[in-house]
């Protein structure tokens, strides 16, 4: 009776889907390398994100811009202001500490320039565009440090998407335009800025910060911004001439 060959089991030295696996390791490695050379990697803003993980993931305190801590003291960070804002932003920063007012200003930069933001409850009572007294001593304090710096300033104001309809200011529009123009009339009449470096507008409710889809995201949106012009900006190049 012949002699049955024994069948020869094959052997791996790895499981069979790691083969596959490595495959597709390897592809979307090279998918992401080829995003990458596509890509442009600002140093500044490549920094700032590491920085922002690295205190996320290890505990750090929380980096705000300007490259302080929620207490204020400074830390080692690439700072997101450029250069030539930052002795305003300083100052400007050091008065809204001292009194008392970060929670209710913002700074930070934008393509056009760097945008000083106040919350409507800081300068205006709701549905008014009267400024508050305490409102017209801040204007005059940050006015003093702007009369010192050279950039062109818009003065621009901000609602939400609630309608207000009445005899002085049948829309948002009109709101938002009033106290844009109230804040810039205040700084070249009482503080004295020069005019020419001021422009005032309103965009009503169609520039908002968020979404209008709560009440909290609402009074982010009722605001009106201090916008410096970049040097580079071509709105700025066109003033100076």
């Amino acid at each position: 009776m012949p002699r049955k060959k024994k069948e020869e089991s094959n052997t791996y030295s790895t499981p069979l889907w790691m083969t596959t696996y490595s495959d597709m390791v390897t592809l979307l490695l090279c998918f992401f390398v080829l995003l990458f050379s596509f890509s442009h990697i600002e140093q500044e803003k490549y920094e700032e994100v590491a920085e922002s993980l690295r205190a996320a993931l290890t505990g750090l305190p929380h980096i705000l811009s300007g490259g302080k801590t929620l207490d204020g003291a400074p830390v080692s960070v690439a700072d997101p202001i450029p250069q030539e804002f930052r002795n305003v932003r300083d100052q400007i920063q050091e008065l809204l500490v001292r009194e008392d007012l970060t929670g209710q200003t913002e700074i930070y930069m934008e393509e056009r320039g760097m945008v000083v933001s106040f919350k409507e409850g800081l300068l205006f009572a709701i549905g008014s565009a009267e400024l508050k007294p305490e409102a017209k001593k801040l204007l005059r304090e940050i006015g003093s440090i702007l009369a010192r710096d050279k950039h062109f300033i818009r003065v621009e104001g901000h609602t939400c998407d609630l309608p207000i309809r009445n005899a002085k200011y049948p829309s948002n529009w009109e709101l938002s335009t009033s106290r844009a123009t109230n804040v810039t009339r205040h700084l070249a009449e009482q503080v004295g800025l020069d005019p020419r470096r001021l422009a005032a507008t309103g965009y009503a409710e169609f520039r908002p910060r968020v979404p209008n889809t709560s009440e909290e995201n609402r009074v982010k949106n009722r605001r009106v911004d201090l916008l410096l012009l970049s040097s580079d900006n071509p709105f700025s190049n066109k003033m100076t001439k």
